[in-house]
């Protein structure tokens, strides 16, 4: 294999790690596991392997990841910012009782405790979702690159069906046509800003391809 295949090799192997806080929450729901200890599970196992693919890894290779890694992170807050934005708007003129951030309560209360303080909750859904999308960003830079709008896009939706399969009966949803509504442009919103983000900073700052 060539040099640049090995730092591809290299920048896809450690963006599977931004996948950790979703892979934790399917943990949790197949399987039953406390969020708290998937949660801490995946992050200890991403540490590990990331750490084991950098140190084989050469100069040229940690700094691209670098660079990667950290327009992921920023592309990946901005895309979750305007994914709340988007939801926000939707929710505001939608007349049924469907609350679009229920989740993030739920994500606090199980790493929070049921009887933590309500700030406390608060602060531990909010973190736990950004966490997600800013680590959605990172794989996202790391594993497509330069791709932009479409690809992010796709990225997106499939966050979406990800969504569609295990919320509604997670969190027992009955307005499921007003939930698939407001989450599915919520995605396309996510994707379309961190695909066009991504491909924008890293041609700035020769990231990833």
């Amino acid at each position: 294999m060539n040099r640049r295949g090995g730092q591809e090799r290299v920048l896809r192997a450690a963006g599977a790690g931004g996948l950790a806080g979703g892979a934790a929450l399917v943990t949790h729901i197949v399987g039953g596991v406390s969020l708290r200890a998937a949660l801490a599970a995946a992050i200890l196992i991403v540490v590990l392997g990331v750490a084991a693919v950098l140190r084989r890894a050469g100069p040229i290779e940690r700094k691209r990841f670098g660079r990667a890694a950290a327009v992921g992170a920023a592309a990946g807050l901005l895309a979750t910012v305007a994914y709340d934005a988007s939801r926000t708007v939707l929710a505001y003129f939608d007349p049924s009782p469907y609350n679009p951030f229920e989740a993030i309560r739920v994500f606090g209360t199980l790493l929070a405790g049921e009887t933590a303080p309500r700030a406390l909750v608060s602060t531990a859904g909010i973190a736990f979702h950004c966490i997600n999308g800013t680590g959605f960003g990172v794989a996202f830079a790391l594993l497509l690159g330069r791709r932009g709008l479409l690809a992010g896009i796709v990225w997106g939706l499939g966050l979406e069906l990800f969504q569609l399969t295990l919320y509604p009966g997670w969190l027992e949803i009955r307005a499921f046509r007003e939930f698939a509504r407001i989450s599915a442009v919520g995605h396309l919103v996510y994707g379309g800003v961190l695909g066009s983000s991504c491909r924008r900073w890293l041609d700035a700052v020769g990231g990833s391809g």
